[in-house]
């Protein structure tokens, strides 16, 4: 077994496409930097002028309703709030405690029917991320190029590259893991080793899950150190906020978001790497199987073909953009719904049954064929 594995592993690495995928990667997770601001003090300044110039408005539009007089005093209290964040933000003070006071202002009058605009879960998001700030004594900050690695990772893996894409580049790892139209030295290699057909599957998965950590891991290598010298590490403890299905909030840190994903994308690649075997049964060739396992991949995100009926909920490719159940968005506005209404703990054990029964039809395929 260990032979094969060496030899999984050099074909691995003679692979040019591999290499060019790396490559394609490093730049994809490098780029996201430097689109990003050198400070979050013009976007924070020109937010809160601009809720405050709206409350201001709003004070403006009731003086002369004599029964708005409650609601005036209302605005006129955000409208203050505001501009104790905007001085805040002017002066290079901390800012956070007078924002929570500032949102917290706008969430009772929201909830008391004076006030119409962010949704209700919107402000209790941008309120939680204040309050962990306050009590973890942290900058509550949008992501700018000050941003420490943990952060970094974070903010690619949610917003920049997304699951589909780390998919594809695993299915470019593994096309050609079971083809014969490998050589006839290779296959002849293969086919005589002396181990059991499930040791050569297994020695075939390991590799293929290996590598594409690997190749993962060190796609960030190269802007992780640059920041872990800029900018430091970071805390895994930092806690995210967001919305998946827009009506209840996600609390959860970075370093759970991230064994999250893992883990789910770990059960998402071997259903990929079982259903690829399958595939082999019937399509012999790694151009048209490609093909399908891509194909696949792009109709998952046609919302009208998964998620209607009992798809939405069982079927694994309603799921192959993690971000959608794990984490969602922080902004209800940018929130795209196609999850099933599943939680991570459902979506797991579906994709975990989902891994189960296509190993044991693949493995059953397999052994009816005289050679992988």
């Amino acid at each position: 077994m260990k032979t094969q594995i060496v030899f999984e592993y050099k074909r691995i690495l003679r692979s040019k496409i591999i290499w060019l995928v790396l490559c394609g990667l490093v730049i994809l997770t490098t780029i996201p930097y430097f689109s990003l601001p050198s400070s979050d003090k013009g976007q924070l300044l020109s937010d809160y002028r601009m809720n405050q110039m709206s409350a201001q408005q709003g004070y403006d539009s009731l003086k002369n309703i004599t029964k708005a007089r409650k609601t005036m005093m209302t605005m006129a209290k955000i409208n203050q709030n505001a501009e104790d964040v905007v001085s805040a933000l002017e002066n290079n003070q901390s800012y956070e405690k007078k924002a929570l006071k500032y949102w917290e202002s706008v969430q009772s009058a929201t909830n008391s029917g004076q006030l119409q605009g962010d949704q209700p879960i919107t402000i209790q998001m941008k309120i939680d991320r204040l309050s962990w700030s306050i009590n973890h004594k942290e900058r509550a900050t949008i992501p700018t190029k000050n941003i420490p690695v943990v952060s970094y990772i974070v903010y690619v893996l949610w917003e920049n590259v997304t699951t589909i894409i780390w998919l594809v580049t695993f299915i470019l790892i593994i096309i050609n893991l079971y083809i014969p139209e490998n050589g006839d030295f290779g296959r002849r290699f293969i086919n005589r080793i002396p181990l059991a057909k499930w040791k050569k599957i297994l020695s075939k998965s390991i590799v293929a899950i290996t590598s594409y950590f690997a190749i993962a891991i060190t796609s960030f290598i190269p802007i992780s150190i640059f920041l872990m010298f800029k900018n430091g590490f970071g805390n895994l403890n930092q806690q995210l906020v967001s919305t998946a299905d827009g009506e209840n909030i996600i609390h959860q840190s970075s370093f759970t978001y991230i064994e999250r994903t893992i883990i789910l994308t770990t059960l998402l690649m071997i259903i990929i790497l079982f259903f690829q075997l399958i595939i082999v049964n019937f399509v012999k060739q790694s151009l048209p199987q490609l093909g399908i396992m891509i194909g696949l991949l792009i109709a998952s995100q046609n919302t009208s073909i998964f998620s209607k009926g009992l798809a939405s909920k069982y079927l694994p490719m309603n799921y192959l953009d993690l971000n959608r159940i794990v984490i969602g968005k922080s902004d209800i506005s940018t929130l795209f719904i196609n999850n099933g209404n599943v939680t991570t703990n459902e979506l797991t054990i579906v994709l975990l049954s989902w891994s189960l029964a296509l190993i044991f039809i693949a493995m059953a395929l397999s052994y009816k064929r005289k050679t992988l």
